[in-house]
């Protein structure tokens, strides 16, 4: 054998000889969450071992990781986390790092966290902590108070509750009247750019709310100038919870259940419902009363397309008194809805959908006799487009078509209306993981009238539809240290057309700074003028330009103590309305906590206090 081939042969000995020796380097396994349990998703977890290497990994969508090494001091550090160091364990003993998240910087506006300290009675309240949207108070029981995105629509926000568009046609608003005060779990809000998928009213941006959501806090019982109870039970596959709210004004109740039954082939089948009701018993002059009942099936087969098909029904009604005279409406919807959509870096998805919505409007008690209103509304939706998502960009791009008629009309006679809408949408966010980032948006929508504005005073001839379209360009810039703070600054430029014209324009400024570990600033503020004219002449907001704004202060020790302080200024019928709120809490118990609160609404105060489970 020459020497070529001994060195060969030894080489490849001391290769076979080392390969078990180095596969023999142990392996950290572990997991990281927040101090919620929820599990952190590109966590870095880096360690140094002793010949001063360092090893790092990040952390997958479940929160865990895989480090080879031994005896190695961790660190684990993420966006908006306080840095955590481990001591090694035991070997071959998964690690569980347990992190503290700033919530309030990780969050756009009030998590499920928030909603389980905050004093609001009127979850249309919490809501309006999100920077740059617009809360309209209003002292009439029904429909009460409207929500925003940026103002851009004084009719306020679509409301999809329990996954149920909660949409009065008569009035042509999504009320929250019937939603008792500590009753929703989680939200979330889609700015404008949604409308697209969900046309009339979501030019005002779609609030989403859930009675089931991820908050600790099922049980809820508190006393004082409010009596508020709320009790929950159930699992992943089926749940109940049922709500009640009192005080000397006004009272609330509400009941949701849900199942969902596993099929074969990972397919799924779900059914959820509920039912609500309000009552405003202040003077007979004022008396209101009002329901709305839902129910909606759902079936989803993620197989190749993640096919999802659902159908809806819901029913409302309210009767109310004005200066002793009685109004009375009713309305009904009934919907079905199917939408496919691909998995990957890239998402293509597209839906169709139909709705008939039937409403009556009786009002002829009134002084000079108006007339009867009833009319049916028949929508039909086809949206498509694609979402990207990549490490320095996520942008979502559709478009939508509507095709809307109405007939009905006045006291019996038919009066038919129609029209058709092509909606466009872009939002896109660019270098959302770095510290400077943009948002661009532009989208359109439109605004159907209520049976009302299209009928009322018809004189019993036919009429064009009496609808708005609109079109918005939106910009924002956004800072973060990745650390403790975050800027925001907001511009959009709305242009109205239709039966009416104007523009909107608002501009807005937030920032949160997380101060210590424990203690937190949220604020921001904002000015819109609206110059589009209402139904009947007028300007919203009685033709002055609002400012908004909020300053809210949380000292948040995880399990331990919590207290918020809020500065707010909303709008009440149209004027600046300031004040103050606030609320704390803290461990009684195991899975216990005391809870006191104060809230100002509508020029009165109301202070509360009791337990969470």
């Amino acid at each position: 054998m020459n020497r070529s081939l001994e060195c060969a042969a030894a080489l490849l000995i001391v290769t076979l000889v080392a390969a078990p020796a180095s596969a023999q380097v142990p392996l950290i396994v572990g997991s990281v969450r927040d101090q919620r349990g929820t599990p952190v998703d590109g966590a870095l977890v880096s360690g140094r071992g002793p010949d001063g290497r360092v090893a790092q990994t990040l952390t997958d969508s479940a929160g865990t990781f895989a480090l080879r090494g031994q005896g190695l001091v961790l660190l684990v550090t993420c966006r908006y986390c306080e840095p955590t160091r481990l001591a090694p364990g035991p070997s071959g003993a998964p690690v569980v790092a347990i992190v503290r998240r700033y919530q309030a910087l990780l969050a756009d506006g009030p998590s499920s966290a928030d909603l389980d300290n905050l004093p609001y009675s009127h979850v249309e309240s919490a809501l309006a902590l999100h920077p740059f949207q617009l809360l309209s108070a209003s002292m009439t029981p029904y429909p009460g108070s409207s929500l925003s995105d940026r103002g851009l629509s004084p009719s306020g926000s679509l409301l999809i509750d329990d996954g149920v568009p909660n949409y009065d046609i008569v009035n042509g608003l999504s009320p929250y009247s019937f939603i008792p005060a500590s009753y929703e779990r989680d939200a979330a809000f889609t700015n404008a750019t949604g409308a697209f998928r969900y046309g009339d009213q979501a030019g005002g941006g779609v609030v989403a709310l859930s009675p089931f959501g991820a908050g600790p806090n099922g049980q809820v019982v508190t006393l004082g100038s409010d009596t508020i109870l709320r009790a929950a039970a159930g699992s992943d596959a089926a749940g109940i919870v049922a709500g009640s709210f009192t005080n000397n004004e006004e009272s609330r109740q509400r009941t949701d259940l849900f199942a969902d039954v596993p099929l074969p082939a990972d397919q799924s089948f779900g059914v959820t419902a509920g039912s609500e009701q309000g009552r405003d018993y202040e003077s007979p002059t004022a008396a209101f009363a009002g329901s709305f009942s839902f129910a909606t099936a759902t079936f989803s087969d993620p197989r190749v397309v993640n096919l999802q098909v659902s159908a809806t029904a819901d029913r409302g009604n309210y009767a109310m008194s004005e200066d002793e005279y009685p109004i009375s409406t009713v309305w009904s919807d009934s919907g079905f809805s199917a939408g496919i959509h691909t998995t990957g870096p890239i998402v293509g998805f597209a839906d169709v959908a139909t709705r008939s919505s039937t409403g009556l409007y009786d009002a002829q008690a009134l002084p000079g006799a108006l007339p009867r209103v009833g009319a049916m509304l028949e929508q039909t939706r086809i949206d498509a487009g694609l979402e990207a998502i990549g490490s320095d960009y996520n942008v979502v791009a559709g478009v939508g078509a509507f095709w809307v008629n109405y007939s009905g009309g006045t006291n019996g006679a038919s009066q038919p209306a129609n029209s058709a809408f092509v909606l466009p949408s872009v939002d896109a966010q660019l270098f959302s993981n770095g510290k400077l980032s943009v948002t661009l948006q532009g989208s359109g929508s439109f605004t159907l009238p209520t049976i009302v504005e299209q009928y009322q005073y018809a004189g019993g001839l036919p009429m064009p539809l009496q609808s708005l379209r609109s079109t918005l360009f939106a910009e924002a810039l956004n800072y973060t240290d990745g650390s403790r703070v975050r800027l925001s600054f907001e511009q959009a430029s709305e242009s109205v057309n239709g039966v009416w014209s104007g523009t909107v324009t608002s501009t807005g400024f937030a920032g949160t700074w997380q101060i210590a570990p424990t203690l937190s600033l949220r604020a921001w503020t904002m000015h819109v003028t609206d110059t589009v004219p209402l139904y009947g002449g007028g300007l919203p907001y009685g033709g002055a330009a609002p400012t908004v704004a909020a300053l809210w202060l949380t000292y948040d020790t995880g399990a331990g103590l919590r207290a918020d302080v809020i500065y707010r200024r909303d709008l009440l019928e149209g004027a600046p309305f300031y004040h103050v709120d606030g609320a704390i809490s803290g461990p009684l118990a195991s899975r216990v906590r005391w809870y006191a609160g104060a809230e100002d609404w509508l020029h009165r105060t109301f202070v509360d206090a009791g337990i969470r489970f």
